[in-house]
């Protein structure tokens, strides 16, 4: 017992210090991303630390299960080094041993992943969407100055405000001028704001309290119409919005779908689960080193493993999705093989051969 409390120690605290550093590396790329949008005006610079923080919680269940696999490489790893492991094979402990205690800290992140993958990602994914809808609405009018015409959606509507609130998304005095289809429009009201309708994701600006003009330029056959509320539309979103695309969509809806995509983004899902298992098995005999070569001696291997895995896996999903690959094969032939070289690898570490001698399968007293 104390043993398996030991090893899970160093499994955890190895995973901490990668995630740590994967974090690092992914915030700063993407806190670099969004500050480049914000400076080009697409996005409200406001809501650029939102939007970071609902991107990595989008994107926790890919980090964790790939912290997690480098985590048993390095803390098992370092423990080889020491020639702790050989200490404890010693004492009468067997590697299935090893194996049991890795399995256990595998199931436990394979749900937390599961919880991720299947419910936390995809609500966060809907939740970024539409905050970045918002932004990019916000950021349609963030540079409208009181007393000066600014020009959007290509020229095609003209905005003048006389007053902003100090929070900047409440107008005051607003004259509007829409040009459609030959027909110029003319808007006065005494407030507006930006708003995101509707599950097009368009944009708009409400304007409250005012009269609207509508006419042919040049003629005198204007209609004079008074509203409580009117919307302008600034732009339209795409005919698919963000926040109704497939990695952005409940995982109940996927399964009610018999759709090629939505079957095709289900496996993906469960994949990640499923993977923190396959390589936190294939990590044990990987992390397999002699005192000479170090912790750090199987990573560029085990960099390559990782990335081979998550790339079949994405391509077979595509597959799938293309109708190329049947969803009753769907990914699960590349889970299949992998785990099948996790277990090949540790039985040809465990009884040696002819591949020992390429370095694959070592004895302990290396």
């Amino acid at each position: 017992m104390i043993l398996h409390r030991y090893l899970i120690r160093e499994i955890l605290q190895a995973t901490a210090g990668v995630l740590a550093v994967l974090l690092f590396v992914y915030l700063g790329d993407r806190f670099a991303r969004f500050l480049a949008v914000a400076a080009s005006g697409q996005i409200s610079g406001d809501l650029v630390f939102q939007l970071l923080i609902l991107k990595l919680a989008q994107n926790l269940e890919i980090l964790i299960p790939a912290a997690f696999y480098f985590g048993i490489l390095l803390g098992l790893g370092r423990m080889y080094k020491d020639s702790e492991i050989v200490a404890i094979l010693a004492s009468g402990v067997g590697v299935r041993r090893l194996m049991s205690s890795v399995l256990w800290v595998s199931v436990a992140f394979a749900i937390l992943t599961l919880g991720l993958s299947v419910f936390a990602s995809p609500e966060m994914a809907t939740a970024h969407a539409r905050l970045l809808a918002r932004a990019k609405g916000e950021a349609e009018t963030s540079g409208i100055s009181p007393g000066r015409f600014r020009e959007v959606s290509g020229g095609d509507r003209v905005f003048y405000v006389e007053e902003l609130s100090p929070d900047r998304r409440t107008m005051r005095n607003v004259f509007v001028q829409a040009r459609r289809k030959g027909a110029q429009e003319l808007a006065v009201a005494k407030r507006a704001y930006v708003s995101v309708q509707g599950l097009s994701g368009d944009r708009y600006v409400v304007l409250e309290e005012g009269y609207r003009y509508t006419g042919q330029p040049g003629s005198a056959d204007y209609v004079v119409t008074r509203f409580k509320k009117y919307a302008v539309r600034l732009d339209e979103a795409d005919d698919e919005p963000e926040y109704r695309k497939l990695h952005s969509l409940p995982t109940v809806e996927l399964l009610r779908s018999e759709s090629l995509a939505h079957v095709a983004e289900l496996q993906w899902r469960f994949s990640q689960p499923i993977s923190v298992i396959i390589l936190g098995l294939f990590a044990v005999p990987l992390s397999r080193t002699s005192p000479r070569q170090g912790k750090y001696a199987k990573l560029f291997t085990a960099v390559i493993i990782f990335f081979i895995y998550n790339n079949a896996v994405g391509v077979a999903q595509k597959l799938v999705e293309r109708g190329d690959l049947s969803p009753w094969i769907g990914v699960w032939p590349v889970h299949l093989v992998v785990a099948l070289l996790a277990v090949w690898l540790f039985w040809a570490q465990n009884t040696p051969r002819w591949w020992a001698a390429l370095g694959i399968g070592q004895r302990e007293t290396d």
